[in-house]
């Protein structure tokens, strides 16, 4: 092997590294968030303000996609093991939220980044999130068009939550 093909895999591999530490880095945060957000007292089980999208948002600026999908499932499954709620109906809802948030969130950034700002992506995510996640409990649980009656509330509390995270997002964009 020639000196100049050694001396590539290795600047290949640092940078590698130093992606996967950077990945690594960011769920840490994101997971550190969910469970802070976790610990806030809520006015119902499901309302959260959805601090950990911000670092969501930033990851889109910053990774790749697939990337960004393995940070959105790994902040999923830690958190969730560390709260107790891995394999619970909460896992499930969280999980069916995170990633149908994840894919509108993606779809807006990659296609409609000029029309939408990461907050308008936040709020997108925020309210796809919150109404999967009433589509499943409606879905495998309840079976009752009651709990539509609640889709008002959860999009308004969805809304403001999407705009707090959005302005998380932006100013970790801005200025990190």
């Amino acid at each position: 092997m020639e000196q100049s093909q050694v001396i590539s895999q290795t600047i290949r591999s640092s940078e590698g590294e130093r992606r996967v530490y950077f990945i690594a880095f960011l769920a840490a945060l994101s997971i550190s968030l969910a469970i802070v957000e976790h610990m806030v007292p809520r006015p119902l089980p499901w309302m959260r303000f959805g601090l950990a999208n911000a670092i969501t948002l930033y990851a889109f600026g910053v990774l790749r996609p697939k990337e960004v999908l393995l940070l959105v499932i790994a902040r999923v499954v830690a958190s969730s093991l560390l709260i107790g709620s891995f394999l619970s109906v909460t896992f499930l809802l969280s999980l069916s939220g995170a990633l149908s948030s994840f894919f509108v969130m993606l779809s807006l950034f990659l296609l409609f980044r000029r029309f939408f700002s990461l907050i308008g992506i936040s709020v997108a995510g925020a309210l796809t999130s919150n109404a999967v996640q009433l589509l499943v409990v409606n879905t495998l649980f309840i079976n009752s068009r009651i709990s539509y009656y609640l889709l008002p509330l959860i999009l308004l509390f969805a809304l403001g939550g999407g705009i707090v995270s959005g302005l998380f997002g932006r100013f970790l964009t801005e200025h990190i």
